[in-house]
């Protein structure tokens, strides 16, 4: 399918230079495509496959991404599973000024420039700490464009500043078949209750290897996996 190209002027208020929705995979029609405009989304619930520049890569609860006008992307869902997400657009003039304001020593270069978008993947705090700021943010009445300009851009500024201040190219790869298997064990049969060494059972990895590579590639420690793993399953058996 040819990549449609999402405009500012449909996707991006333009009295605040940004705009912000939730999105629920069981509701949403996706196909490849492109903006002119920046975007971050905030992966909320569930688990997907980013389909991005010709890559895929696996995304789970707390992957935050930043996209770029260059690059081209999809949604996939992994096993059928539903996912739900956090989608900040931004418009060019509005990122051009942060990165200004931010100055030379901000790692603007590398963001813009790195082959994939730039992602992390948040551990519990900053992952709440978004939500605690979003819950604010939409109490604002959309009708008090100034208010709410000033709120999504001190939390653009957060985002950027304690998020992405040291994006790390190498950190942003493809996840090697077999992490990604691994992965997709420990979220079976209640693996992850028992931990990081139940973990090293399902591999032929040393722990060293294995801690490096989940670093690298989800840069996020053993433990922050294991106990977002234990924390989402709490939270999706609060909801059902």
């Amino acid at each position: 399918m040819e990549p449609k190209l999402l405009t500012a002027d449909r996707f991006v208020n333009t009295a605040v230079g940004c705009s912000y929705r939730y999105v629920y995979s069981d509701t949403e029609y996706f196909r490849p495509h492109y903006h002119d405009y920046y975007e971050i989304f905030l992966l909320l619930d569930g688990e997907a496959i980013h389909y991005v520049n010709d890559q895929q890569l696996p995304l789970a609860r707390g992957s935050l991404v930043f996209i770029r006008p260059h690059d081209t992307h999809d949604y996939l869902l992994h096993e059928g599973n539903q996912f739900s997400m956090l989608n900040i657009t931004i418009n060019k003039e509005t990122v051009e000024c942060l990165f200004d304001y931010l100055g030379k020593g901000f790692c603007a270069d590398r963001l813009l420039g790195a082959k994939l978008p730039p992602q992390v993947q948040l551990p519990t705090p900053g992952f709440d700490y978004i939500l605690s700021q979003m819950t604010a943010i939409r109490t604002i009445d959309e009708g008090d464009p100034e208010r709410l300009k000033t709120a999504l851009r001190v939390l653009l500024f957060r985002v950027f500043t304690r998020f992405f201040a040291d994006f790390d190219e190498e950190n942003t790869k493809e996840i090697p078949s077999w992490l990604s298997d691994l992965c997709g064990e420990m979220k079976k049969n209640g693996n992850f209750t028992y931990g990081i060494e139940r973990m090293l059972s399902l591999t032929d990895k040393s722990r060293e290897h294995l801690s490096r590579s989940i670093k690298k590639y989800m840069g996020i420690t053993l433990s922050q996996f294991i106990n977002g793993l234990r924390l989402n399953f709490i939270a999706n058996m609060l909801k059902n």
